[in-house]
């Protein structure tokens, strides 16, 4: 797919999590479940993370010719998913070895411009893609070598999987209770049997 292609799909996906951020209180956005799981904000910082400094920095690198090489090939993984355009549907755990800390939720009113800013950065390097001879490549440990269009690809499809962590962290965190309805536990719990 061309740069022209991918990124009003990677605009309407960063716009579903923009719009959602008006949804969730305070405390839906910082609820974890467990220490395994995410809250919702730890996973917007996730995606904030990854897409300046990992899908982004490596289109610029491949584009700059730095900290790569010329010339290398996808592996099976990164070939079966190029192929679909789209991550497995599954829940993909990064290896210990390649794992960072943990991510840090900024304040939930935050986001909106970062995620903006990450539409606008990656809006800026459509030309330059396009125009890249993509024989210049960085390595995508789990992927294979990527150039300059896979990367910026990968971005759209990275940030289109995260819609499925999305839908189930906003399932498990508690919802406030709905001042139209009032609280029936709380009826129940005094009512006479």
């Amino acid at each position: 797919m061309t740069p022209a292609e991918v990124y009003p799909n990677l605009e309407s996906t960063v716009n579903q999590y923009i719009s959602s951020l008006d949804t969730y209180s305070d405390e839906e956005f910082s609820f974890k479940l467990d220490e395994e799981t995410w809250s919702l904000g730890q996973m917007y910082e996730h995606i904030n993370l990854s897409s300046n400094f990992f899908f982004l920095a490596n289109c610029v690198r491949c584009l700059e010719q730095r900290k790569g090489q010329e010339g290398g090939e996808k592996n099976e993984f990164g070939e079966k998913s190029f192929a679909k355009n789209s991550f497995p549907p599954i829940k993909i755990r990064i290896p210990e070895a390649l794992r960072g800390p943990e991510p840090v939720a900024k304040a939930k009113s935050e986001y909106k411009a970062i995620l903006e800013k990450i539409l606008a950065d990656t809006h800026a390097l459509i030309e330059a893609v396009n125009t890249d001879a993509g024989t210049y490549k960085t390595l995508h440990p789990p992927m294979g070598f990527l150039n300059a269009q896979e990367w910026f690809q990968l971005h759209e499809m990275h940030v289109r999987h995260h819609l499925r962590q999305k839908a189930e962290l906003e399932q498990i965190a508690p919802k406030p209770p709905d001042p139209q309805r009032g609280n029936f536990a709380t009826l129940n719990s005094v009512m006479p049997k």
